[in-house]
């Protein structure tokens, strides 16, 4: 069984941002969710680029907060049956 709409909410206002605590869903960074039947991967189109900071030592960082937060994403989503992969697009 794939999430509905609610659902998806649901994960997005409990999956936290490490550094602010707001959820991923108060900080409007996931742009879309789709799901493929065929393959049963769920695709999510997450927006980092306006939180990437303009400081390059800074990067390295930004980058394990962005990687905290699409793995806490995944691990939510995959505790639905239907899901078998869940990948990121940052467009």
């Amino acid at each position: 069984m794939i999430p509905g709409r609610e659902e998806i909410i649901d994960i997005l206002k409990r999956v936290k941002d490490p550094e602010t605590e707001m959820s991923v869903f108060d900080l409007g960074l996931v742009r879309s969710v789709d799901f493929n039947e065929v393959t049963g991967k769920l695709i999510i189109n997450i927006d980092f680029r306006r939180r990437n900071p303009s400081c390059a030592g800074c990067v390295p960082i930004a980058w394990l907060v962005q990687k905290k937060i699409t793995e806490n994403l995944a691990e939510e989503f995959m505790k639905f049956g239907g899901i078998k992969s869940v990948e990121f697009i940052d467009k």
